[in-house]
């Protein structure tokens, strides 16, 4: 998973949170997070069309949404439904795709809110394959070339021979396509304030291995300019 935003969004790098029990990395703005494991083996990863406006507030927002869960014990289906009825009620402006998971009982669950004025919310049962999300289309789009990029740069071999990091981070790392590449670079004009024109592009990417109760976790994100990598190995308890 890589994630975008602007150059001027502070987003941590993964860590342990103060119970020893949630991994991910931390937007400061308002604590949410776009990737999150626990290790009782609940798995939550978003994407949303906020970033590209820089949309992020500071109580609300659909990065909070993985923390929700993560911090939870509802079943998939039951926290789906209690987010659909939290967007029916609050009728709140976001547009995302937000997974959930629970390795224990090796189920999936896509929770996508298409439309930003509208508080209808979709969710579907992820079966088992080789999936790709979109902030824009959900689950499986091929209707963005970069979504398109990203499917065929996976084979059925790669989920197979999951231990091969290098090919993991050729798929990252590709920037074939210009504004369409999986690994984005570019300068534009910030969408408001005074900020004039910032890098908007990739500033993490995120690698998460299960193997029965063993989880491995990559990561490699930008800091200060540079990049840095780190790990995280644990056992499902």
């Amino acid at each position: 998973m890589n994630r975008d935003n602007w150059e001027n969004r502070v987003i941590s790098g993964a860590s342990w949170d103060w119970k020893d029990q949630i991994l991910s990395g931390r937007c400061i703005d308002n604590d949410g997070t776009w990737f999150g494991i626990s290790k009782g083996g609940r798995v939550a990863f978003l994407v949303n069309t906020s970033l590209l406006l820089d949309r992020v507030e500071a109580n609300s927002g659909s990065e909070l949404y993985p923390v929700r869960f993560l911090e939870g014990n509802m079943s998939l289906d039951q926290f789906a439904n209690e987010l659909r009825l939290h967007e029916k009620q609050s009728n709140v402006r976001h547009v995302y795709s937000l997974i959930v998971a629970d390795i224990t009982s090796g189920s999936m669950v896509h929770i996508r809110k298409p439309l930003e004025n509208e508080s209808d919310v979709m969710i579907e049962t992820v079966s088992y394959g080789v999936h790709t999300l979109s902030p824009y289309k959900g689950l499986d789009s091929t209707e963005c070339p970069r979504d398109s990029r990203l499917r065929g740069l996976f084979s059925q071999q790669l989920i197979v021979d999951w231990g091969n990091v290098q090919a993991l981070g050729e798929i990252a790392g590709n920037t074939e396509g210009g504004r369409d590449a999986v690994f984005l670079e570019t300068m534009d004009e910030y969408p408001s304030g005074n900020l004039g024109r910032l890098r908007y592009g990739t500033t993490s990417t995120t690698a998460l291995s299960v193997r029965r109760t063993e989880v491995m976790v990559f990561e490699r994100y930008k800091v200060s300019g540079g990049w840095k990598d780190h790990g995280f190995a644990f056992d499902i308890e």
